[in-house]
């Protein structure tokens, strides 16, 4: 997933589904959106739980976006 695509889906569940926005699955998408931005302070617990998953930030969008965008598939269908 690319970045712009993942921003798009971050923004549109925040404006037209803020029950799913409000999600694990979206405050992880938040958190990588301020790692890939570089954002976050190296000493950050947060920075460190990222790092033990992913080996980059380019990683861990991909992994996330595919289940936004299974997310938002769902969503607009409906």
């Amino acid at each position: 997933m690319k970045y712009i695509e993942f921003l798009w889906a971050t923004d549109w569940l925040s404006r037209y589904h803020p029950k799913f926005y409000a999600s694990e699955l979206m405050l992880l998408a938040d958190d990588i959106l301020k790692w890939f931005d570089e954002e976050l302070p190296e000493d950050s617990a947060t920075l460190v739980y990222l790092k033990s998953l992913y080996q980059s930030p380019d990683e861990a969008m991909e992994d996330i976006g595919e289940e936004i965008q299974l997310l938002t598939g769902a969503l607009r269908s409906n």
